[in-house]
């Protein structure tokens, strides 16, 4: 996934903090699994699978101590524990990752396929484990390939696609009850269309440079910026329908400050022209980025 799917810090309470921390160093922890190279893959998206789909699963989080090589003076921090949920969440980012490396590659950044040996063995590990997700990225990304080769660009068909992908990966979770399955399918539909046209605004210029793929400059609108807002206003209104009818055992306060709050902030900021950098900063410096930043009151 891409780091669209953030909070916004200014309203998350300290100990929802403290939360979303726990999960994003729980999934650090295993996608260790999937060999060290497959940590490249950890995103904020994927920290908000975790606790969406723990909370979705009927599962309350339980937590351990532990220490990180990469930030050796934080100490033994709150980490939530391994199970199968946050497992096959860590088995999607490796996944997800090397598609992208591959789209990447396709759209003139030849460059970044050469961290693909980085992930071969944990995406090789994780197609293993979940080849059902596997068929369901491999098939739905292949889907979206051929609309982004298309001659004719329907500026709604990529984002439908992107979703039904990500609806698929929602729904494969273990532990799900058939009735939290077809809501996560649609919710993951909605996040996917958010993800991939925010993804496509931030890329713009980028695009345009290099002769890419995008939307915005296939589509032939004629304020391409009043229809990315108004394609954005769609997308997280209908996520938010979705969400609402989710049974939800925990995660609560966060996950609401997520969805009600946290991707219309970051579809203001990327529309601002601020997504590249701010995702250059989470990178960076992880989940302690985010906090630095409420002052501004962005994310």
């Amino acid at each position: 996934m891409f780091g669209y799917i953030t909070p916004f810090v200014p309203e998350l309470k300290m100990r929802d903090n403290e939360l979303y921390r726990a999960y994003y160093c729980g999934l650090c922890r295993a996608l260790g699994r999937y060999g060290l190279g497959s940590k490249l893959s950890l995103t904020y998206d994927g920290a908000f699978a975790a606790a969406l789909l723990t909370a979705a699963a009927g599962a309350e989080p339980e937590f351990e101590r532990r220490s990180c090589a990469m930030h050796p003076t934080r100490g033994r921090v709150p980490t939530v524990k391994e199970g199968p949920v946050i497992d096959y969440c860590a088995a999607v980012c490796v996944l997800l990752a090397k598609y992208k490396l591959l789209d990447d590659a396709r759209d003139g950044r030849p460059l970044r396929r050469a961290l693909e040996p980085a992930i071969a063995g944990g995406c090789r590990r994780a197609a293993r484990k979940y080849p059902e997700t596997e068929r369901v990225l491999k098939e739905g990304l292949a889907r979206l390939g051929g609309i982004e080769s298309a001659p004719e660009c329907d500026a709604d068909a990529a984002p439908l696609a992107f979703g039904e992908v990500l609806g698929g990966l929602f729904a494969a979770c273990p532990n799900l009850a058939d009735a939290q399955k077809s809501l996560l399918y649609e919710l993951g539909r909605k996040l996917g269309g958010y993800i991939y046209i925010t993804d496509a605004w931030d890329d713009l210029e980028e695009d345009r440079r290099r002769g890419g793929y995008n939307i915005f400059l296939r589509g032939g609108a004629e304020d391409p910026r009043a229809t990315c807002e108004a394609m954005l206003d769609m997308y997280i209104n209908s996520a938010v329908l979705a969400y609402d009818l989710l049974d939800l055992v925990s995660n609560k306060p966060l996950l609401d400050n997520i969805m009600y709050m946290g991707l219309a902030a970051r579809a203001s900021e990327v529309l601002r022209g601020e997504g590249k950098r701010k995702k250059d900063r989470l990178k960076t410096d992880g989940p302690a980025a985010a906090e630095g930043e409420a002052n501004d009151g962005s994310l």
